[in-house]
């Protein structure tokens, strides 16, 4: 690793890393909270070092075991969907940490659900709509302390309707922080592929989690989610008009028109050399996403961001 400060690709990896070691065997860390913490401070520094980046992870850095790689994606989308609100640091840590944490009830089922072929069973449908109670006991008895952070694990599961579990919360008893966390959780899930649920493209997936609540979003948390992301985040594979196939390198001042990096020509070839194109100017708009595995883990991600994602 380089002597200079790690990267934002390094910081998410390292993330990802010690949240795999923590959960494995919470009860042998010498101070769990502190611990999470840690992790939380990598989160944000990674975010602050490029947005771009900590997002690209979520569509290209797909290797690590789906329970802590969907956790860190998660904590990242919660983390720049918070600052996009105006939140200060110490504001946004609380909620990282739960987004880190929020499936410590369930850790080992939801493993076994990641490779499940089929749909739940009854036994497994009644783990899993008790484990955010059971994940806040589990934190309390590993010392944490932060009610903020107890609350949105707990309620990370309502549903303003009161349809959500574990208490069947009711609008405004569920805390706003809770609800960007089930958004975040509902739309990481569904970029991955599971046995028992096949992923879907980045715009779909902005869609199926906004409309998943049968009305019930409101509108300040769907738009801040939406400016937040985009119908195509940084790390999405796009087909261009001209018949290019690029990757997206940051957001443009329109959904539609971001900046991204032309890869393969009109006739599926690698490109000698990735040429940086527009997609507002009409030449290079973009037709259609892709799947974003036909890249990912093929090309070094500072390749297409620079320094801030050397590995």
């Amino acid at each position: 690793m380089s002597t200079s400060s790690p990267s934002s690709l390094q910081l998410i990896r390292q993330a990802r890393l010690d949240l795999e070691q923590l959960l494995r065997d919470p009860l042998a860390a010498e101070n769990f909270p502190a611990s999470v913490n840690a992790m939380v401070q990598m989160i944000q520094l990674a975010c602050q070092q490029s947005a771009e980046v900590a997002l690209g992870t979520i569509l290209l850095e797909i290797e690590t075991p789906y329970p802590i790689r969907h956790a860190v994606d998660v904590a990242i989308v919660a983390e720049l969907s918070l600052i996009n609100l105006g939140q200060n640091t110490i504001q946004r840590a609380s909620v990282i940490a739960a987004a880190l944490t929020m499936n410590i009830g369930m850790h080992a089922l939801e493993s076994l659900l990641a490779a499940q072929e089929g749909p739940l069973s009854n036994e497994q449908r009644a783990q899993m709509q008790a484990h955010p109670q059971i994940g806040r006991d589990q934190l309390r008895m590993l010392g944490v302390s932060d009610i903020h952070w107890l609350d949105c694990v707990e309620q990370h599961h309502e549903a303003p309707d009161g349809s959500g579990y574990p208490r069947k919360l009711k609008g405004s008893e569920i805390l706003f922080e809770a609800r960007l966390l089930s958004l975040a959780d509902r739309y990481c899930a569904m970029l991955s592929n599971r046995g028992y649920r096949r992923r879907q493209l980045a715009d779909a997936a902005m869609f199926s989690a906004l409309n998943s609540d049968a009305g019930s979003l409101d509108q300040k948390l769907a738009q801040l989610f939406i400016s937040t992301l985009g119908l195509y985040p940084p790390g999405s594979v796009v087909h261009l008009i001209n018949g290019e196939t690029a990757v997206v390198v940051q957001r443009g001042k329109l959904d539609s028109t971001p900046l991204v990096l032309s890869l393969f020509n009109e006739n599926d070839q690698l490109l000698p050399k990735p040429v940086l194109r527009n997609s507002a100017e009409f030449d290079c708009s973009v037709i259609n996403l892709l799947d974003s595995r036909i890249i990912a883990g093929q090309l070094p991600l500072d390749q297409i961001w620079g320094d801030v994602a050397r590995a």
